[in-house]
């Protein structure tokens, strides 16, 4: 189990903060707060999937060394 949270921490993380950001369109108000809200949570949404994209190509990377 221990070697799975290792191996898919990073999709696991994406999953959590994916939801959270879909999660905030449930009650949505068109205010001035709200669209500041969606733009920083999505900027934090691509910035975390860039991430673990690139861990994961790390990870590839480095078991085709071996």
């Amino acid at each position: 189990m221990k070697k799975f949270f290792q191996r898919y921490s990073h999709w696991l993380a994406l999953f959590v903060i994916s939801f959270s950001f879909l999660s905030m369109f449930i009650n949505l108000e068109l205010e001035k707060l709200d669209t500041i809200a969606i733009i920083f949570g999505g900027i934090g949404f691509l910035s975390v999937a860039y991430l673990a994209i690139m861990t994961e190509q790390h990870i590839r990377n480095k078991s085709k060394e071996k």
